[in-house]
């Protein structure tokens, strides 16, 4: 950025904050005893309840999806947990990739939403899943000695991957998320 604008825009905004505190005093004094302007009842006001006209937008609105699945505390512990696009910390992010480590045998293993990914859809032809996730074809794949298995569930594609499960196991731990 040139110079000169730098100095044009710190100039203006000097006037603006200068202006703003300057006009203070002459804002209008008109004391209120309900500063956030609430309506009040006294003895002499009565409540009229509310009646809604027309339908609510929100009434018939699916709840929100939820995105991150959890195992309960007597099977698996979290090991890691981070946002999908990578960032760990304060930051909670809408979706993550959570690892766990069963408590039985201490495998690892991750779960996580696909958030792009194409729904898995059973073929037509298929006539009993081999693998199915909370009553949801699911597919099993291997990808570099990653055992992973793949499912769509209320419109969100899911994915869980482990080096040591199986996908026989794998669908198991599956059918606990909640």
């Amino acid at each position: 950025m040139p110079r000169r604008f730098e100095l044009l825009l710190t100039a203006a905004a000097t006037a603006v904050a200068l202006a703003f505190f300057l006009s203070v005093p002459y804002w209008p004094k008109q004391p209120s005893a309900n500063a956030i302007r609430l309506p009040t009842l006294d003895a002499t006001t009565v409540a009229v309840p509310v009646t809604l006209r027309g339908p609510s937008v929100l009434a018939n609105a699916k709840p929100a999806p939820e995105l991150n699945l959890s195992l309960p505390e007597d099977i698996a512990t979290v090991a890691a947990r981070r946002g999908i696009n990578g960032e760990t910390g304060l930051i909670p992010t809408a979706a993550s990739i959570t690892t766990f480590r069963l408590k039985a045998t201490g495998d690892l293993f991750s779960v996580a939403p696909v958030l792009e990914a194409e729904a898995v859809r059973a073929p037509a032809t298929l006539p009993d899943p081999v693998y199915s996730v909370h009553g949801e074809y699911a597919i099993a794949s291997v990808d570099r000695g990653v055992n992973q298995l793949r499912w769509t569930e209320n419109g969100i594609t899911f994915q869980v991957a482990s080096r040591t499960l199986d996908a026989s196991r794998l669908t198991e731990l599956a059918n606990k998320l909640r």
